[in-house]
């Protein structure tokens, strides 16, 4: 019988982390360089974290980006998921596009890989890989900002809290950067968790959101109505400070799944912190933006984000029904 060696590792030696943005390939397409299924965190024990990226070919300066995070309930999706909402996301992605901006498509651990708070580490995660990236790729770091739907929304709320808590920072993929951005949008979040189901539409055809089952208890790992001070601690609101982006919250005023008082109690939280706040309810829509007007969705998204981002950080708040 004959023993083979072990392997040893040289002691100063470290798995890598992620991609580096020297040696990811692109191809250019339709006036755009376009980066596919780029590692931005390798976690072990979990798929490879991966994210997408165009980015303006002709841009003659750093320019601008916004990173988007998918929806699907923390249960499904990803950077490729064909979103019912906003017609697969092209009008958004179309107008971004015209305004020189480049954008991210970001994976996240779902609910069934991993409890909160692996999906705030994730984003936040990918955030600080373009911050790193952001001079080799022609990117502005300081001009980020998130755009998110519902649990992506959800996502993109705890992004743009800018929180220096290391619970929430984590220490996913490329560390020692800063996970801030400039501007965040949430279109129909939860925004509280503990109130999720008390505040749901009478005759909503969604199970209880306390139960065991519900997204938002599979989310944290327990019931809701079992952990409610869990379910606050997992919810964005609880993390405003002074520190938080500029934010835009859309949402529709008949939706069934992720009632509309929860983007009402995070505007009025963010005006009480003295954070610049937006709040659009469009009314009669349902989640996704059914019976919405979604140009014009779209619209308010695009203006936001150009004053937040190309034009400085004024300092308001503004309530608004479409």
């Amino acid at each position: 019988m004959t023993l083979k060696t072990p392997l040893r590792l040289p002691t100063d030696w470290e798995p890598a982390c992620c991609d580096s943005p020297s040696e990811i390939n692109y191809t250019t397409e339709d006036g755009f360089r376009r980066y596919r299924d780029v590692e931005y965190a390798i976690v072990d024990g979990y798929r490879p974290l991966l994210l997408d990226l165009m980015i303006p070919a002709d841009a003659n300066k750093p320019a601008p980006l916004i990173i988007f995070i998918h929806g699907g309930a923390w249960l499904a999706g990803s950077k490729n998921f064909r979103s019912r909402d906003v017609d697969d996301r092209r009008p958004l992605f179309a107008r971004l596009f015209e305004e020189g901006y480049a954008v991210a498509t970001i994976q996240y651990r779902l609910s069934a890989e991993a409890t909160f708070p692996a999906q705030v580490h994730d984003v936040k995660a990918a955030t600080r890989w373009l911050r790193n990236a952001a001079p080799a790729l022609g990117l502005d770091a300081d001009r980020i900002g998130s755009v998110g739907e519902s649990a992506g929304g959800y996502l993109s709320l705890f992004l743009g809290s800018n929180t220096s808590d290391p619970v929430l920072e984590g220490e996913v993929g490329m560390t020692g950067l800063s996970s801030s951005i400039a501007a965040s949008v949430a279109w129909y979040p939860a925004t509280r968790l503990d109130t999720l189901q008390e505040e749901t539409l009478p005759g909503s055809p969604f199970p209880d959101h306390g139960a065991a089952t519900s997204p938002s208890s599979l989310l944290i790992g327990v019931a809701v109505s079992e952990q409610p001070e869990l379910a606050r601690r997992a919810s964005p609101i609880t993390h405003i400070n002074q520190a938080t982006a500029p934010t835009l919250l859309i949402h529709g005023t008949l939706d069934q799944l992720v009632p509309h008082q929860q983007s009402i109690a995070y505007h009025e939280a963010l005006q009480a912190e003295g954070v610049p706040s937006e709040l659009h309810l469009i009314e009669g829509a349902d989640h996704g933006f059914f019976g919405g007007d979604v140009d014009a969705i779209v619209d308010l998204t695009v203006a936001f984000l150009n004053a937040r981002l190309c034009r400085g950080r004024a300092r308001g708040t503004e309530e608004v029904h479409v």
